[in-house]
């Protein structure tokens, strides 16, 4: 690809037209016949299509384009091959990708031998399959690499070449164990020693496997090895009660509180005490997930007794704190919290984090002090608030210690401690809420000079919106955020290590393979000198309709434009997103603003609690919206396809705008949960919104808020040119009965 055919894409790429991207193809592939012009609309037509997933249309359209111009058949070929593999079509998919893999440029020649082999494979030839794995291989860029090499693990296996296919999957396994394929290169290697008549290590093989990734597809396939084993009579010893933990610790950590119940139900009761200990510990977890209080409460206090692992002892006397905090038990849960913070830290507690044990002393000690100003007791909270920052100066709670200091002051009526203490918090990461929230307790005049001050220290942020409505009441207009003029396209395509990726992504995106483009493109943009091409991969991906690179670019590479902020803040899903929000009732910007939040428009997002896709649904809500909608259950395992997660996150948005009315409690509500959400609206409704937001239970919950509702407002005033401004005056609604999960 010459810098001149690159540079064309840059310029004409907000166009999305794949037409346009395959007017970049070489000349000499294009030729000078007037017959190119029909074969190019119809290669255009038919990249197009498969883009769109309509192979049918493809099919014709690479017809098309191969009868006007048979002498050139090559990358109609390829098109041709791609629709007939998505038509179901192995056989003939397999020989047309595998004629035009051989007269392709390299970037194509891999990925198409990549599409034949998995043609073959559909088709029965596993060997065939082994082979053009192996070519493509040979000539893969990084991305394709991955895919590649543990395809080949499984064309060997299906081939009957145990020992190969166990060689290829130890050495990816040796070289990558950090790869998001490693699961599925596992249960391929405990295959091949089940195929080369290894059982008992094959058995050890599906077991840690089913036992470490209890929720992923390769684990759940293991558990059906095992299952299918002991039938026939092979030597699978029962689990162990090691094994039954260490699943159900598993599920609990990835949020499947059901299904780690029903592992702990198969635990022997003969057990030994200390397995039995961890084994409640466990249970109580799940049911606090659950929202069953008091089963949890039940099942830690079995958990802490003579006998238990002191870590687990430690954990079940954490479950009891929480349960009576949220039993409404508040002395009994300062008390509890207190005692956990004389505690030394532990490494690891079942059930948590290793950063959630490690961190647990200073978390517990913390929360004994907040919950004193949680329960409006803000005198002694002011104390045991600022005890708690001089004693604990390198914690990573002092901050909130501090600003929950200042606040007690304030909602204690000591104006000028308040005063003192927001000016301490002024000039650091606090800055932009402690100069908003001291502009709120001086008259006109000061108070116009620190809203500007808040809006100058976080531009488009929470307090610089609700400062802008704040200067509006006093006569003067301010913008909350002023881009710098916008960045001209680069001119020119860059010439730096992202110069091949992107390309092998131009190439790519004209042949109609987008994800494959989008791969090369992410790949690229977190290599080694990405930097100086930041924003010509923002431009590319931004063409190919992806919202997700551009908008990680522009929040870590690039400066903030008009350009930039659509990228930030993008109309992603358009065909989907607006008619999903208006069928459930829910602002369309409000979804986009959740969407970015919680995955930042990546469709196979995973987060450590088990939440999955675009708008992280918990498995255990997702299936509860199943039920409750309707629909086809496998929505509930399919989170990681929007067209699975979007109608389910549009809809619990919708359940909870129905309870909860006021968006900053819809938001709470979906960061936090129904049932401690409501208690905080009941007890704040009829408050400012600004003040009832800062006393939102918990703290990531009230980043959530915060961050959530200010792009929500970006949105609204970039897409419609809406007031950039939140209004923090407005009194918080009070809940209504409706959904509580």
């Amino acid at each position: 690809m010459s810098k001149n055919r690159l540079l064309a894409l840059l310029r004409i790429s907000h166009l999305r037209g794949w037409t346009a991207l395959l007017m970049l193809v070489p000349a000499s592939v294009r030729g000078q016949e007037t017959s190119w012009f029909d074969a190019v609309d119809g290669l255009a037509a038919a990249s197009q299509a498969l883009a769109n997933g309509n192979p049918v249309g493809a099919r014709i359209e690479a017809s098309r384009a191969l009868a006007a111009r048979p002498s050139a058949p090559t990358r109609a070929r390829l098109a041709l091959g791609l629709a007939l593999a998505g038509e179901g079509q192995p056989a003939s998919a397999a020989r047309e990708l595998t004629a035009a893999a051989s007269q392709l440029p390299a970037a194509l020649a891999a990925h198409a031998r990549a599409a034949a082999a998995e043609a073959h494979l559909a088709a029965g030839d596993a060997r065939g399959a082994a082979a053009l794995l192996a070519d493509a291989i040979r000539g893969a860029p990084a991305p394709l690499l991955r895919r590649a090499r543990a395809r080949e693990v499984y064309a060997l296996l299906a081939a009957g070449d145990a020992r190969g296919a166990s060689d290829r999957a130890e050495a990816i396994l040796a070289s990558a164990p950090g790869d998001p394929s490693v699961p599925a290169v596992r249960l391929a290697l405990a295959r091949a020693w089940q195929a080369a008549g290894d059982e008992p290590r094959a058995i050890a093989g599906y077991r840690a496997l089913w036992a470490e990734h209890p929720a992923d597809p390769a684990g759940i396939e293991a558990g059906r090895a095992l299952a299918a084993a002991s039938r026939a009579g092979g030597p699978v010893p029962p689990a162990t009660a090691d094994d039954q933990l260490a699943r159900a610790e598993r599920l609990v950590q990835l949020a499947h509180p059901r299904q780690a119940l029903v592992a702990l139900s198969r635990l022997d009761p003969e057990a030994p005490p200390a397995a039995l200990a961890r084994a409640h510990l466990l249970r109580a977890l799940a049911n606090l997930q659950l929202g069953r209080v008091s089963e949890g409460e039940a099942a830690a206090r079995c958990a802490d007794v003579d006998g238990a692992a002191p870590e687990v002892r430690t954990g079940a006397r954490l479950v009891l704190a929480r349960a009576a905090a949220r039993l409404g038990r508040t002395d009994e849960a300062i008390a509890r919290y207190a005692a956990l913070g004389r505690e030394r830290a532990r490494a690891a507690i079942p059930g948590l984090s290793p950063a959630a044990a490690r961190s647990l002393p200073d978390d517990a000690a913390y929360l004994s002090a907040w919950l004193l100003f949680d329960a409006g007791r803000y005198e002694p909270a002011a104390r045991a608030l600022g005890r708690y920052a001089r004693q604990r100066p390198a914690s990573h709670r002092v901050t909130d210690a501090r600003w929950f200091e200042a606040w007690s002051l304030r909602r204690a009526g000591r104006a000028d401690e308040a005063r003192r203490a927001f000016d301490r918090l002024s000039r650091g990461a606090l800055a932009p809420a402690a100069l908003y929230w001291r502009a709120r307790m001086e008259p006109p005049r000061t108070a116009r000079v620190l809203y500007r001050r808040a809006i100058a220290a976080e531009p488009g942020g929470w307090y610089a919106l609700l400062a802008a409505s704040r200067l509006s009441e006093l006569g003067e207009e301010a913008a909350a955020l002023a881009p710098s003029a916008p960045e001209p396209i680069p001119d020119g395509a860059p010439d730096g290590p992202a110069a091949p990726a992107i390309g092998r992504a131009v190439q790519l995106l004209a042949a109609g393979l987008r994800e494959e483009a989008l791969e090369e493109l992410r790949t690229a943009a977190v290599a080694p000198g990405a930097r100086a091409a930041a924003a010509s991969l923002a431009q590319l991906a931004a063409a190919a309709g992806d919202a997700e690179l551009p908008f990680r670019i522009s929040q870590t590479q690039l400066a903030v434009t008009g350009r930039t902020l659509r990228w930030s803040f993008p109309d992603a899903y358009p065909d989907l997103a607006p008619r999903l929000a208006a069928q459930a009732g829910v602002d369309r910007w409000l979804l986009l603003a959740v969407m970015r939040r919680e995955s930042g428009f990546r469709p196979d997002a995973r987060s450590f609690a088990g939440a999955e896709g675009l708008v992280q649904l918990l498995p255990q809500t997702a299936e509860r919206l199943v039920a409750l909608l309707g629909v086809d259950h496998a929505r509930a395992r399919g989170l990681e396809d929007p067209a699975a997660s979007l109608p389910l996150g549009a809809a619990y948005l919708g359940l909870l705008q129905d309870r909860f009315q006021d968006p900053a409690a819809v938001v709470a509500a979906y960061n936090a949960g129904p049932p401690p959400v409501a208690a905080w609206a009941r007890s704040r409704a009829g408050r400012p919104l600004d003040e009832a937001v800062e006393e939102l239970p918990f703290r990531e919950t009230r980043r959530y808020v915060k961050v959530v509702l200010a792009a929500r407002a970006t949105y609204d005033w970039l897409w419609t040119g809406a007031r950039l401004a939140i209004d923090g005056s407005r009194p918080l609604a009070a809940p209504r009965s409706g959904v509580e999960f």
